[in-house]
Parts: structure tokens; C-alpha cells; sequence
């Protein structure tokens, strides 16, 4: 099969952009020098929201809100695509 699209990267943001274009009959080739998810993926901390909130545009924080109410759904959708737990924890931000 000859890909459409090559995404370079297994990681959380490889895998979603893959799964993503995937559902819109997109043929990809996901290629990973090493493990899935034990790079960035696993060294960024779970970090949904900006660190400093405060010093971005509304549409900034729009869009985070937004996204950051996808995420439990995402990740249960990986958990159950992949056998992979992303161990992600709710627990807020204390400033």
C-alpha cells in the first residue's frame, strides 16, 4: 500500500493525527524510531493548559477549554485502540 500521508512519530500527537486522518479514508504510514509513546509523549507531563493562563488572547483560552474537554473522551478512545493507559489523572491547577 503506498501511503497518502507519512507521519513521523508515534507519540500522542502522531497517533491522534493518524487515527484522524485514518477516519477520513486517509491511507498513512506512521513510522517511530523507537517505542510508541515513550518519547515527548511520556516527558510532557500530562500538561493540558497553558502555564500562565492569564497572559493569553480569549480565543487562546477558548480553544483550550474546549480541548481540554475532549481530552477524557480522547483518552479513553486510546486506551481502547491501543491497550496503552495514558494514566491521565484530572486534578486541576493550583496557581
Amino acid at each position: 500500500m503506498e501511503p497518502d500521508c507519512i507521519i513521523l512519530g508515534g507519540g500522542v500527537i502522531g497517533y491522534s493525527t493518524a487515527l484522524e486522518l485514518a477516519r477520513a479514508g486517509i491511507k498513512i504510514s506512521l513510522i517511530e524510531r523507537n517505542q510508541a509513546g515513550q518519547e515527548s509523549s511520556w516527558a510532557g507531563g500530562g500538561i493540558l493548559y497553558p502555564l500562565l493562563p492569564w497572559e493569553y488572547s480569549e480565543a487562546v483560552t477558548r480553544l483550550t477549554e474546549y480541548s481540554t474537554g475532549l481530552f477524557p473522551i480522547w483518552v479513553d478512545e486510546l486506551r481502547n485502540n491501543t491497550g496503552i493507559d495514558p494514566e491521565y489523572r484530572k486534578c486541576g491547577m493550583l496557581v
